[in-house]
């Protein structure tokens, strides 16, 4: 299938209308890589023209490798913020992901004015997306929780390896830009594949996923739209879904 390949835009402003819906996910807070500080101070701009929803598209909270004290003013800042958007109007919807699936025990729950949901159905202009965190069409995730688990602490300690021997290096690469390898990518492209086959058996225009960390909008004209909101450990990417889907990077 021919897709149209859509560079996402980057703005100081956002770029979004009063009746649309921004989706974001991927933020680990909790995680010395979120970064919560820039995430609140997205949402703080959102106050000031507060859209008609926005949909946190899971791993809201790192809740596998979590030191909780790395929990501070940030994240809560970042709580308090997606509670003043529920009582300026926004419709708020929480899907938890891999990395938060205790929350999922609760997807037919509305705490107050935010629902819980495992997926989600967007309908705009007489179009149906469908949102979900993605990890659903990640076999090995799925299948393999406690090895998942095992290998995400490895990272955070490569992590954390990879910024001591910074100090001895000139090098200004980071151990993310590992997910340009070619096998990441044929991950990413066998999660899209599935998603988008999933769409098509629900009749979907489209479907929103995050999970991979790999910000990303295919636009068909003549069959379903693939959208991936990134996360907020490096691209601090969203999706608006209004009369278009857009790909947007928030820089300050």
């Amino acid at each position: 299938m021919d897709y149209h390949n859509l560079a996402g835009q980057v703005n100081m402003e956002l770029n979004y209308r009063k009746e649309d819906t921004i989706v974001i996910s991927d933020f680990h807070l909790g995680s010395k890589r979120s970064k919560a500080r820039k995430l609140g101070n997205f949402l703080h701009k959102l106050l000031d023209n507060p859209p008609y929803r926005l949909i946190l598209n899971g791993d809201v909270f790192e809740l596998w490798s979590t030191n909780y004290k790395n929990i501070g003013s940030d994240e809560h800042r970042v709580i308090k913020l997606v509670a003043a958007l529920s009582e300026k109007g926004t419709k708020i919807v929480y899907i938890p992901g891999n990395h938060d699936r205790a929350f999922r025990a609760f997807f037919e729950f509305t705490f107050g004015k935010i629902k819980m949901r495992n997926e989600y159905v967007i309908r705009h202009d007489h179009k149906k997306y469908l949102v979900m965190h993605g990890d659903e069409f990640d076999a090995f995730t799925r299948n393999h929780v406690v090895i998942s688990i095992l290998l995400d602490q490895f990272y955070v300690l490569l992590v954390r390896l990879s910024a001591f021997l910074k100090i001895f290096s000139r090098s200004k690469k980071s151990l993310s830009a590992n997910k340009n390898s070619k096998k990441y990518a044929e991950i990413v492209s066998k999660i899209r594949t599935l998603a988008l086959s999933y769409a098509r058996s629900r009749k979907m225009d489209g479907i929103i996923i995050g999970h991979t960390h790999w910000p990303e909008l295919m636009d068909n004209p003549h069959g379903v739209a693939f959208a991936n909101s990134g996360d907020w450990m490096e691209s601090c990417s969203y999706i608006v879904v209004g009369e278009t889907l857009k790909l947007e990077y928030y820089k300050e």
